[in-house]
């Protein structure tokens, strides 16, 4: 729950940022979002492993577009920021679990 949290945070305040006077940025609207693609890309990753998570950044992209009202260039950019941050989040659990 807490890299959902974090991951929630990264998108508001990315579109916050890329989108501000374009997107509508709404707290409720953004967690559903996150829940579903974490969801999806949990649900893929048994069916096709690693390639999940390039679908779910094509679903996510789809999703910012048509629930926060963000042209396609600006829903890539963001998309970009949401899949940098969840790498490093992922990365830095690994990390510390190795510790």
């Amino acid at each position: 729950m807490g890299q959902i949290s974090i991951s929630s945070f990264v998108l508001c305040v990315t579109l916050f940022l890329i989108a501000r006077h374009e997107a509508e940025i709404s707290l409720p609207v953004i967690l559903m979002i996150t829940v579903g693609v974490s969801m999806i890309s949990i649900l893929l990753s048994l069916a096709i492993g690693p390639f999940a998570f390039l679908v779910a950044l094509v679903i996510l992209t789809l999703a910012i577009r048509r629930f926060c009202y963000v042209s396609r260039p600006k829903a890539i950019a963001v998309t970009g920021v949401y899949a940098a941050n969840n790498i490093l989040l992922a990365s830095g659990t690994i990390l510390l679990r190795k510790a």
